[in-house]
């Protein structure tokens, strides 16, 4: 996080706190929000990924619980 990117979220935050209705948003910042989100929702990804391969390397898997199963309550594992 630079100071660029604090203050355009601040930026960001302000016009919202302050627009009662439609925001008008810089394409630029649009694109940074953008940007962020995907290298943020990039980095969720792989920590799931780590996280069930520790799992189950560590034998934490619920006994009974087939892979299947575990898609089926968590619609967001990823399985490689």
């Amino acid at each position: 996080m630079t100071k660029q990117d604090d203050a355009r979220r601040k930026n960001l935050r302000r016009l919202l706190k302050d627009g009662a209705g439609d925001l008008s948003v810089s394409a630029e910042d649009l694109r940074w929000l953008l940007d962020e989100t995907s290298r943020l929702q990039q980095s969720n990804d792989r920590l799931r990924r780590q996280n069930r391969r520790m799992r189950i390397k560590t034998g934490g898997e619920v006994e009974g619980e087939g892979e299947g199963e575990a898609e089926a309550k968590d619609p967001q594992v990823v399985v490689d």
